[in-house]
């Protein structure tokens, strides 16, 4: 009876806000002390002590990510609890996960993606490792609540595998799930299915903090008012800018990295200078090789060399020290294109002369310098390779969103930190654009950003944007007209660009100081905006625009992927390149002379194969040395393209190692040579016994190349067996198992 009377007097009080809230609207109040007065009547307060308390002061997201989307999502989530329920969540990066501090009593999130073939991504490794290890029967989780986002792509058979895998430890680990396991597929909208899993989880969420109501209802967008980015909490740091004379004398290094600092050395300077971001793209800027660029060539015979042409370019880097292996994986830090780089320049008023000033972050004034912490640092040694190397001692990071790291490396020029470390052409989040109202200076234009943002139209809002592919400056062209740009703010507020990954097609027992790769421009012609303004205008979502600017933004329009553009069109010799290696799956066996191996590649797949081709001559020129001339093994290529005379990628080098018996056979597809098109899994049932005899006798199978080629060739694979008097329909699982089985798409 007592419930029934509450919940009678909780919507009597709910109504009578409400009636009090249209009350003062009228009378010019500020929305904020409405919805504080709501919260408050609701029993809604932010100093509301949670019936499980406990629990709200302790929830932790943990991350685990490749590309950093994960990281994003991590950060968007982070800001919601915040906003919604007024939980003060930490953020954790999986490779500083402190085993014990799971143990404690708490809500626990994980935002983990799927790599490569169904591996953990780079810094969830040693935590996946962990749980492998433990025994059934161990307590680390049994006072942990949590939920699980999943990321992934349907393309890829190993959908979501990690996700599952940790859904399966946790429940054997007899952890309590909160809410339902999403998995993400970026496919086909990962953002969506964020929203999803997002929306499911507050409503549990509510449940156990024993809130009648999810009290996103009662957070509006607040009152519409131009701000000023100076009392935004995300802004840190002021930029310092310096002569350029006292400059040339401070920076000659080799590294655009924070001042290298003496291990010894507690300055204030040092310290803060210690703090450096402990995000996955700045834990590469901050943790790299450098290479020079010998040259950069394109591949394509019999086309023009324009800028919207096709191309797919070698790259040779000289890179000395560095140790890799054929067709391993290289990290690299592209950089965003000049025309982008120029147009963000001019909207930020940054005029020639300026952009090449240099600067540092400084803390703001009026904070205290940041106390050191246990975060990966600077160590501060500079060695002969001008190494900088993050600090791995700690175990853990400490998940305090209010630290100070400084997000990329300084000094360096204006120019310099848009181009090499902002992300200039991806619409960011929610979480982050409503920072960017901040820029804004016109009352009407405010209210229309804030709508687009609201809870019931940012999906709408950034489907319509993910359709048409449209670009951040697009973006600012029609939502944020009046805006006027800050450099101190807007470089700590704009998402950073991540490090794109490409296999090295050269092995370093050919020249251990040079590494090739091969790179396909990534460009097509796209449709105007016309229809995507329409979308808008249906929407209530379009603001005013000049008749000029409408004319403008109904031309017909490019895709150009950033990082291709840039390593095709905008690299030259003797340019620096910033990379890592990554160990990649593809690894040759080690009786190589025993072992057959079948290579299957369309495009730029036939990178890895590259440097596998020249593993077999310099193998096979060591056995003819030593007199060893029988030869037990068998090696096949598999190879797709359009057309012979155009795309024929490393033509010379496949015909050479054939001439030569380094490889014993090549098959080729052209699709676009004749009428009827020919692909790669018509020539492997072309030569089905060949290929069903090699394998049964221990061949190697290597794919590469896009995704749709990976799955037709497995089922060719498979249907092969089938048809087979072996009827082995698990083919490959089997090859998987024996570790014979290899496989990279995208």
């Amino acid at each position: 009876m007592n419930s029934d009377w509450k919940t009678i007097l909780s919507y009597s009080i709910f109504f009578t806000g409400n009636i009090y809230f249209l009350w003062k609207i009228q009378n010019a109040y500020s929305f904020k002390s409405i919805v504080a007065c709501i919260r408050k009547c609701l029993n809604y307060s932010k100093k509301k002590k949670f019936a499980n308390n406990a629990i709200a002061q302790n929830v932790k997201i943990y991350f685990g990510s490749q590309s950093g989307t994960g990281e994003q999502f991590a950060k968007e989530l982070c800001y919601n609890l915040q906003e919604i329920f007024d939980i003060k969540a930490d953020i954790v990066d999986l490779e500083y996960f402190n085993k014990e501090e799971i143990k404690t009593f708490g809500i626990r999130i994980f935002i983990v993606s799927t790599y490569g073939n169904g591996d953990p991504p780079d810094n969830a490794i040693e935590f996946f490792k962990w749980l492998k290890e433990l025994d059934i029967n161990n307590t680390y989780f049994r006072n942990t609540k949590y939920s699980i986002m999943g990321l992934g792509s349907k393309q890829y058979s190993h959908f979501n595998k990690i996700a599952k895998k940790l859904t399966t430890y946790l429940k054997n680990f007899k952890a309590e799930q909160i809410s339902e396991t999403i998995y993400g597929d970026d496919d086909d909208n990962i953002y969506h299915d964020f929203e999803i899993w997002k929306n499911k989880f507050f409503k549990e969420l509510s449940k156990i903090l024993n809130m009648n109501h999810i009290p996103i209802n009662f957070i509006k967008e607040e009152v519409i008012k131009l701000v000023d980015w100076k009392n935004l909490p995300d802004i840190k740091f002021d930029l310092k800018f310096e002569d350029i004379e006292e400059d040339d004398k401070k920076s000659e290094t080799k590294h655009h990295t924070t001042n290298l600092l003496k291990e010894n050395d507690n300055s204030k300077e040092a310290q803060f200078n210690k703090h450096i971001s402990t995000s996955l793209t700045g834990k590469f800027y901050f943790n790299h090789n450098i290479g020079t660029v010998i040259s950069n060539t394109n591949l394509l015979k019999n086309v023009d060399d324009s800028t919207n042409s096709d191309k797919v370019n070698h790259i040779i880097i000289s890179a000395k020290n560095i140790k890799y292996k054929s067709a391993d994986t290289l990290v690299v830090l592209t950089k965003n294109s000049k025309q982008t780089t120029d147009w963000w320049l001019k909207r930020l008023n940054i005029n020639e002369t300026d952009k090449n000033k240099k600067f540092t972050f400084v803390e703001r004034n009026g904070q205290n310098s940041p106390k050191y912490d246990n975060t990966p640092y600077l160590n501060g040694t500079n060695d002969e390779k001008n190494d900088i190397l993050i600090n791995k001692n700690s175990n853990e990071n400490n998940g305090n969103n209010n630290s100070m790291h400084i997000p990329f490396p300084t000094p360096c020029t204006i120019e310099e930190a848009l181009q090499c470390y902002c992300d200039l052409s991806t619409i960011p989040r929610v979480n982050v654009l409503k920072n960017f109202k901040c820029f804004i200076k016109d009352i009407e234009e405010l209210k229309m950003f804030n709508y687009i943002l609201s809870n019931n139209k940012r999906n709408t809002f950034f489907n319509i944007c993910k359709e048409f592919e449209m670009t951040f400056i697009e973006f600012v062209d029609i939502f944020m007209q009046s805006a006027i740009f800050e450099l101190t703010p807007f470089l700590q507020l704009i998402p950073k660009i991540a490090p794109k990954s490409y296999t090295i097609s050269s092995s370093p027992k050919d020249d251990p100081d040079m590494i090739t790769l091969t790179v396909k421009k990534k460009q097509y012609p796209i449709h105007s905006l016309r229809k995507a303004l329409k979308s808008f205008k249906n929407n209530n979502m379009l603001p005013n625009i000049t008749e000029q600017k409408l004319r403008n933004l109904c031309e017909r329009r490019w895709y150009k992927g950033s990082s291709s553009y840039y390593l095709t069109e905008e690299l030259y010799p003797n340019d620096i390149i910033k990379f890592n290696v990554k160990t990649s799956i593809f690894t040759l066996p080690e009786n190589l002379g025993d072992a057959s191996i079948i290579m299957i590649a369309t495009g730029t797949g036939i990178a890895p194969f590259k440097a596998f081709l020249t593993e077999f001559k310099l193998f096979d020129q060591k056995r003819e040395k030593n007199e060893i001339l029988n030869k037990k093994s068998q090696r096949i290529l598999f190879y797709g393209c359009r057309k012979k005379g155009i795309d024929f990628l490393y033509e010379k080098e496949i015909m050479d190692s054939l001439e030569n018996k380094y490889i014993d056979e090549v098959y080729l597809a052209f699709s676009r040579d004749q009428s009827n098109k020919i692909y790669v899994q018509d020539l492997i049932r072309e030569q089905k016994e060949r290929v069903c005899n090699l394998i049964q006798n221990g061949a190697y199978v290597y794919i590469c190349g896009n995704t749709e080629m990976g799955k037709d060739v497995k089922q060719t694979i498979i249907n092969l067996y089938e048809n087979n008097k072996q009827n082995d329909k698990k083919i490959i699982k089997k090859l998987k198992k024996s570790g014979r089985f290899f496989e990279e798409t995208w």
